[in-house]
């Protein structure tokens, strides 16, 4: 039977279904959509690589693998390989269920589900959602900030750091001697979980933002407020001719001079009597805010040692395509 007439006589059986069963034929289609994107890119890739063992460009086709991807054989040392070989993807037997994961990680029309109700939804462990979402935060965090323009608005709010899964008061308690005491208490042990203002300021992590007028923005997490670091992080996004407003720090300041860039000092925020209507810090002002009352409290407080991935998911769900998340795991 030819495709076409399979096809038809498909169509019409769809179309005497009774609407019970039409349900099931949508999440059919749905899986097989998922998996054809997948197949695409993963041939791509592939028909462009070489050998991944002798860099050979002579090969002949190998059938398919279970995912539905062509397999390739190397004529010169026998390999076989597909497009996702020697890739993070390459224990991965459902890929169109990643991208699954990526699409409602950086749609903006999507909200983020936990990796509980991600996994039930697409079917599969909140454990392998999990370990999806690591792998998608570390290309988040490769990609090149672009350059921004015109009006710049920079400032630093702070979050609280976090230890978040971390075994250390567990293991201290069970062996001190092998196991030093950590170096604070867990927050929820503080009355009510309000700890003394020098050490809250000791133990909050710096996020910087950086946002132009016309919505691009970045958002990372710094080691520190000192002018090294906020120059290293800063100055690679200012275009030579953009005008950065910032608050009264010093340190911005002497970045400015240094890097010949202009700049508007606001104390507090604040414009003055002569200070244009343009030069304000509405918008970076906004951007730390959908991070601590939109985004953040969805994960009630992410781990420190993944809080540069978090504050870096925020924004690429502004413009990130999933598939092109996807295609940069498996070049």
């Amino acid at each position: 039977m030819s495709a076409k007439s399979l096809l038809d006589t498909l169509l019409r059986s769809i179309a005497n279904l009774p609407p019970a069963q039409i349900s099931k034929v949508e999440a059919a289609i749905t899986t097989a959509r998922r998996r054809a994107e997948a197949v695409v890119e993963i041939d791509t890739i592939g028909e462009e690589r070489p050998c991944p063992r002798c860099g050979g460009h002579h090969r002949s086709a190998w059938g398919t693998t279970r995912a539905g991807a062509r397999r390739w054989r190397c004529k010169n040392c026998k390999l076989t390989w597909t497009g996702r070989t020697g890739t993070p993807l390459a224990g991965i037997h459902r890929p169109g269920l990643f991208i699954e994961v990526a699409r409602n990680m950086l749609d903006p029309n999507d909200t983020p589900l936990s990796c509980r109700k991600l996994g039930h939804r697409l079917g599969v462990s909140r454990d392998t959602i999990w370990r999806w979402r690591m792998l998608i935060l570390e290309q988040i965090k490769a990609l090149t900030p672009s350059v921004l323009s015109g009006i710049i608005e920079t400032d630093e709010t702070f979050q609280r750091e976090s230890r978040k899964g971390s075994r250390e008061w567990v293991r201290h308690k069970r062996d001190p001697h092998l196991y030093p005491k950590p170096p604070r208490k867990p927050w929820y042990e503080y009355p009510k979980r309000r700890p003394p203002r020098a050490m809250a300021r000791a133990w909050s992590c710096p996020i910087l933002g950086v946002v132009d007028r016309s919505g691009k923005a970045t958002f990372q997490h710094i080691r520190d407020t000192l002018q090294p670091t906020i120059d290293a992080a800063l100055v690679p996004q200012v275009a030579p001719d953009a005008i950065v407003p910032f608050d009264g720090a010093p340190q911005y300041e002497a970045i400015a001079k240094a890097n010949k860039i202009t700049y508007e000092v606001l104390i507090k925020g604040r414009r003055g009597r002569r200070t244009p209507k343009a030069h304000h810090l509405n918008s970076v002002n906004s951007l730390h805010a959908e991070w601590k009352k939109d985004f953040q409290p969805i994960w009630r407080g992410p781990a420190t040692k993944n809080l540069d991935g978090y504050t870096r998911w925020m924004v690429a769900r502004r413009d990130t395509d999933p598939i092109r998340i996807f295609r940069q795991i498996i070049e």
